[in-house]
């Protein structure tokens, strides 16, 4: 006679709570927290006003003094958000669309993976140099030398960050056009995204309304979050 050892309630517990469902929700959990970080940090940006990378002098040196207890703070905590939400957003998209615009899914993971990685490397950067530039302890006029020689030299100082953002950008757009191909969300909610994102570039450089665009494309990522989770 051959019995059956497994104890009953490990049997139950695998059977309700399988292990492939806990991972996506662990996503949309990472994700829905980040997408609300960034979110409260551009309704009071710790870092000031939004630099105007178009301008002859687009760090101002006085600026970085009034915002040095709380900006190199802000600006790593929302680099590190941004990254959860490039390789989340991804993972989310990944496990809604499995068959018609799968590749184009996995495409647009890589991308906004890649874009939230770079931006955090980008955003670490700079606010370990806006923490050392203002610092009390230069002597006379290393900060404000320091600052305008950067000015001088924008690609060293924004460039990584700003190819994050165009490359998680790509990507999002890309994955967007996943979702609608496999009708894993309604066409009207990703086409509202669609037009959020691409309304970013429609805005100059260094206004703050892109606070509030962003925040909005935030508040649907949270909702896309729900999504995942209620599908997992």
């Amino acid at each position: 006679m051959i019995t059956n050892s497994a104890p009953i309630g490990a049997v139950a517990t695998t059977e309700h709570n399988p292990p492939g469902r806990a991972r996506p929700r662990v996503a949309a959990v990472a994700l829905a927290a980040s997408a609300v970080t960034i979110a409260v940090l551009l309704a009071d940006p710790p870092w000031g006003d939004r630099l105007d990378s178009s301008a002859d002098e687009f760090v101002n040196y006085q600026d970085l003094l009034a915002v040095r207890g709380s900006a190199s703070t802000g600006m790593l905590v929302d680099g590190f958000a941004y990254a959860v939400i490039a390789i989340t957003l991804g993972l989310g998209v990944l496990h809604l669309v499995r068959t018609r615009g799968g590749v184009a899914a996995l495409v647009g993971a890589v991308l906004t993976a890649a874009g939230g990685i770079l931006f955090a490397m980008g955003a670490g950067g700079f606010a370990t140099f806006a923490w050392f530039a203002s610092a009390p302890g230069l002597s006379d006029g290393a900060g404000p030398s320091l600052v305008a020689y950067a000015n001088h030299q924008p690609a060293y100082l924004i460039g990584t960050d700003m190819a994050g953002f165009i490359t998680y950008t790509l990507g999002s757009l890309v994955m967007a056009a996943a979702v609608i191909r496999a009708r894993a969300v309604p066409v009207v909610a990703v086409s509202l995204f669609i037009a959020v994102t691409l309304a970013q570039f429609a805005i100059p450089a260094g206004n703050n309304l892109l606070n509030y665009l962003q925040i909005a494309q935030m508040a649907m990522l949270v909702a896309f979050a729900v999504v995942v989770w209620r599908r997992a």
